[in-house]
């Protein structure tokens, strides 16, 4: 998948994240892309907040769904996923819709890589699309 178009889809450990894995697993096919999967988890979690069971079920997931998931372990979820953006140059970025409880994580990485088109799935699938700014030259 080194060359391939990918579609990036961006969880948490957290058990619900399957639903967001299969919005994106449509979105890589509407584009004809390979499916990829980035976690971050922060390093300060202790053994009583990490369950590595969680971690388990998202690579059950990616693998349900033909994509591949790279986890990281960071206290800066937002330039982990970045760079991992940078790299990869996926077509579009899949995230879910923040909450009330929002870190502005999807805001930092648009205001980061405003050049990167973001997917945000709410919890009953709908897809709202932040495009870049069609006067911005995507680089590649």
């Amino acid at each position: 998948m080194k060359n391939q178009r990918t579609v990036l889809v961006c969880v948490t450990a957290q058990s619900s994240s399957e639903n967001l894995i299969s919005a994106g697993k449509a979105i890589a096919e509407k584009h004809s892309a390979e499916l990829e999967i980035v976690s971050v988890v922060p390093i300060e979690n202790n053994e009583r907040e990490f369950d590595p069971q969680v971690l388990d079920k998202l690579h059950t997931a990616a693998r349900k769904y033909g994509g591949e998931i790279a986890v990281y372990f960071s206290d800066d979820p937002t330039m982990t996923v970045c760079a991992h953006i940078a790299k990869r140059k996926p077509v579009t970025l899949v995230v879910g819709f923040p909450g009330e409880k929002s870190n502005n994580f999807i805001s930092l990485i648009h205001l980061i890589l405003p050049d990167v088109p973001i997917s945000m799935v709410d919890a009953k699938g709908t897809v709202y699309n932040i495009l870049p700014n069609e006067a911005t030259p995507i680089k590649i």
